[in-house]
């Protein structure tokens, strides 16, 4: 149910800023130039300046999340790795204090 209501309204987020998008590169369809220190960008909307800034952030969040994610992914790794390792090591002690629990009930 709730994932349903997500994809719903995700839906309609999405719909919101795509109408928005498309009223505002149909309200503003001038022409203009970026102008940067060294460069001067060609012409091009302010709409499709816009859509490039977003797609770069885009690309920018996504390029920074997963280095994260690899990185956290890594730490899982090693923490499984150092458990599996400490469970092999509680089995072995288990083992060896039954063997000598039964060594000394013998006696």
């Amino acid at each position: 149910m709730l994932k349903w209501f997500s994809r719903v309204v995700f839906a309609f987020v999405l719909l919101f800023f795509l109408l928005v998008g498309i009223f505002f590169a149909v309200r503003n369809p001038q022409p203009v130039s970026l102008d940067f220190i060294f460069w001067q960008a060609p012409e091009f909307s302010v709409s499709l300046y816009l859509l490039l800034a977003f797609a770069l952030g885009a690309i920018v969040a996504i390029v920074a999340s997963s280095v994260v994610l690899l990185r956290a992914e890594n730490h899982v790794r090693v923490l499984s790795r150092r458990c599996t390792n400490a469970q092999k090591e509680l089995d072995s002690l288990r083992k060896a204090s039954l063997t000598k629990d039964l060594d000394i009930s013998r006696e």
